[in-house]
């Protein structure tokens, strides 16, 4: 929780609401990509000391947003969309697998889970939520690929960043956050009716589009 006066009320994962401010800075652009990053200024913004804010910052050199140059310091990384192309095409390929195992051992139960998380993505668009947003469409493809029960398949998804390129690509996407809810529908669709050849199609599509959204951009 951020306070008027743009200090952070004090909670126990410091850093971590730390490196969401920041993470959120860089996406809109307040820290500019090339800007150096410099901790004693953050720390007196949120009132904090230069630990934690040091702490947020190796997280997100980590997360690919900020790179840390010798004897420099840490700098906004400019963000090149080949790197969340490649991520997508990457997870369009582990996702057509984990759907493959998913339409055959699925359970009521676990679909209905999934309807659920995408009802949450849908409440978080009308609600104008956009942290909940990406959360919740992460969540919806992690659910998938937790069914699929394949552990390097999992781990090798959860190497793609998914949350900071979802957070990169609905920020700067032309379509809504409805538009973009409205297509996990297929995906769940196609679980439903456990259909292969429609899972698969399901997710070519819906990689198709974010990958043709992302070489529009200028």
């Amino acid at each position: 929780m951020v306070e008027a006066d743009g200090k952070l009320k004090k909670r126990t994962l410091y850093s971590d609401e730390i490196r969401e401010v920041i993470k959120q800075a860089i996406i809109s652009e307040e820290l500019k990509p090339g800007e150096r990053v410099v901790e004693t200024r953050w720390a007196k913004k949120l009132g904090v000391s230069q630990s934690p804010v040091r702490e947020a910052i190796r997280d997100l050199e980590m997360m690919g947003f900020i790179e840390n140059r010798p004897y420099q310091g840490a700098f906004v990384r400019k963000m090149d969309k080949k790197d969340v192309i490649d991520a997508y095409y990457v997870r369009e390929a582990l996702e057509m697998a984990a759907m493959r195992y998913a339409v055959e051992v699925i359970t009521d139960d676990q679909l209905e889970d999934i309807l659920n998380v995408m009802d949450e993505m849908k409440q978080a668009v009308k609600d104008g939520n956009f942290e909940l947003f990406v959360e919740k469409d992460s969540l919806f493809h992690e659910k998938i690929m937790e069914i699929s029960n394949n552990e390097l398949l999992i781990k090798l998804w959860n190497q793609c960043k998914i949350r900071e390129y979802t957070s990169i690509s609905a920020w700067i996407s032309d379509l809504t956050l409805e538009t973009l809810a409205e297509r996990h529908n297929s995906l769940y669709q196609a679980l439903k009716t456990r259909s292969k050849e429609m899972a698969m199609e399901a997710v070519t599509e819906h990689f198709e589009v974010l990958i043709e959204e992302m070489n529009n951009i200028s």
